[in-house]
């Protein structure tokens, strides 16, 4: 069975929601699905309990990392609860502003908000000490977690996923024509962002294995392989994706020119983040640069002060 027949079997046997048919308006449209609210839930409490736990922490963990976590899990929750998602399925242009909602603003906002060391205080004992650490404990999980998160394996897996799900046959309409489909899609471009972005933002305690000129190149280069995919569906001569022509068009506009706007969208918003990113280590940079370079004067100072005495 090949894998245009498989998708063709899951989107017969199981429709995705949001049908035209099931909403009178747009905008009340809400999703409210317990697969995403109940683990983001979860997270966040989790989370919050773990900082009531952790004594002494403003030095280590500012506030405003904690509402960076919150602000990146509220933005993951509207992009995929609210009429944003009904929206996403009728335009390929609201998709794929849910798409960059995701990739290029919530898991990044999570991140710096460094919700490893909350987190791991916030479980229950029997999860944190039974589970947790028995699994990160193994040599096996530690190796593939260094290979995951390599730099090289985090471009080439971000970019394998973008180039799949918008252009292998049948892959982006079976996503909006099966809900199991649809979350599978949102859950392989939510950890290939995790990948790409765990390599420029260091999620304390733990770091990133890359030195801040490193990052920005990284950031250049990595990025460039979707920009490109994104300039091809913009300038594309024909519509991509049939079912867009199947659904009820909730803004009137072409299905050429919805793929046209859709494009730009993933190609220029996404490439000014990347410049931003960019320029915020750049700072980052010059600034450590700066301390270490002031660190050891003072430290030549200090011996050539001992020694003249």
């Amino acid at each position: 069975m090949t894998a245009s027949s498989v998708l063709r079997l899951l989107t017969e046997s199981a429709p995705a929601h949001g049908s035209p048919e099931a909403v009178g308006v747009w905008w009340q449209a809400w999703n409210f699905e317990l697969t995403i609210l109940i683990p983001v839930a979860i997270a966040a409490l989790f989370y919050l309990h773990g900082l009531s736990r952790w004594k002494d922490r403003s030095r280590l963990h500012s506030r405003w990392r904690t509402a960076s976590y919150f602000s990146g899990l509220l933005l993951l929750v509207l992009a995929l609860e609210s009429p944003l998602d009904y929206l996403s399925e009728h335009h390929f242009t609201f998709h794929m502003v849910q798409h960059e909602l995701l990739m290029m603003v919530a898991v990044p906002l999570i991140l710096l908000g460094a919700p490893t060391t909350p987190s791991l205080l916030g479980m229950p004992r029997w999860l944190r000490m039974g589970v947790v650490r028995r699994v990160v404990g193994q040599a096996l999980v530690r190796s593939l977690f260094r290979f995951a998160t390599h730099p090289l394996v985090a471009v080439i897996v971000l970019t394998v996923l973008m180039y799949a799900w918008h252009l292998a046959p049948g892959w982006y309409d079976g996503a909006l024509r099966n809900e199991w489909i649809h979350a599978l899609q949102h859950g392989s471009f939510i950890l290939a962002a995790l990948l790409f972005w765990w390599n420029v933002i260091d999620p304390m305690p733990l770091r990133a294995r890359m030195s801040y000129p490193l990052r920005m190149v990284y950031l250049l280069v990595g990025s460039t392989p979707k920009h490109f995919l994104a300039a091809l569906i913009a300038f594309g001569d024909e519509p991509l994706y049939d079912v867009y022509a199947e659904v009820e068009r909730v803004v009137d506009m072409s299905l050429l020119t919805d793929q046209a706007f859709g494009g730009m969208l993933m190609w220029a918003p996404s490439q000014m983040m990347h410049l931003a990113a960019i320029g915020i280590i750049f700072f980052i940079w010059a600034i450590r640069s700066e301390e270490e370079a002031q660190i050891r004067e003072d430290e030549a100072r200090a011996i050539a002060a001992a020694e003249d005495g």
